[in-house]
């Protein structure tokens, strides 16, 4: 009988941690705060030398550990196409074209991010530009 007194005590509980383990609202505010705060770098960063690169990629990488799970995949590839950009050899075209086909390929992802940020977070990071048309 203890046992199952104790199961019986156990559970709200648990059932509350399984709740707030698959929540967005922590991550998100603070998620949606760090967008916020740097707006203008992640959407308009001043990439002048190369030694600007890794600053640009560092404060993707540190925003997308705030990023909710209902758009860290999006956010994560997003990260990756940069990092795949990053890596161009000017002048030849082979990396070129990888990076583009990287970036390419995140089209539907950066379109679901700023669709989830003005949801969400009422921010509008501007206009996403993509080859394929996207739906709102």
């Amino acid at each position: 009988m203890p046992t199952v007194r104790a199961s019986l005590i156990l559970l709200p509980i648990a059932v509350t941690l399984v709740g707030c383990a698959g929540s967005d609202a922590g991550s998100a505010e603070r998620f949606c705060g760090e967008i916020q705060l740097h707006a203008e770098l992640l959407t308009q960063p001043s990439l002048q030398f190369e030694d600007d690169i890794e600053p640009f990629l560092d404060l993707y990488r540190e925003i997308g550990k705030l990023a909710p799970l209902s758009i860290e995949p999006e956010w994560d590839q997003l990260v990756s196409a940069y990092e795949t950009a990053s890596t161009v050899v000017p002048g030849d075209p082979d990396s070129q074209q990888t990076a583009l086909s990287a970036i390419y390929s995140t089209e539907k992802s950066a379109a679901a991010i700023d669709r989830w940020l003005e949801k969400t977070c009422a921010v509008d990071i501007g206009p996403v530009f993509t080859i394929v048309a996207q739906e709102r």
